[in-house]
């Protein structure tokens, strides 16, 4: 996450699936699930849970942030592009 954040350039996407230990897939509605909003929805709640360790990664996601807030790197003017290329999307 510090290494995304890190090289981001000027922005940031946050996972919202199970990636980084969210235990259940996010499914937006679709005709394919018949529009269910069933799986629609993150669970928040698991940091709040003692006995699971998903406090460490709103821990370190709160102060990764604050560490971004404090150097403000993401909208710097000075930033380094090793490529960019409008034919690849690059």
């Amino acid at each position: 996450r510090m290494l995304v954040l890190g090289l981001g350039g000027e922005g940031y996407l946050n996972f919202m699936g199970n990636e980084f230990g969210h235990p259940e897939w996010i499914d937006f509605p679709r005709p394919e699930n018949d529009w269910s909003h069933h799986h629609c929805r993150r669970r928040w709640d698991l940091a709040e849970d003692s006995l699971l360790r998903y406090k460490l990664f709103q821990s370190f996601d709160e102060l990764m942030n604050a560490c971004e807030n404090r150097y403000g790197w993401l909208n710097a003017e000075h930033q380094y592009v090793t490529l960019k290329s409008n034919e690849d999307k690059v």
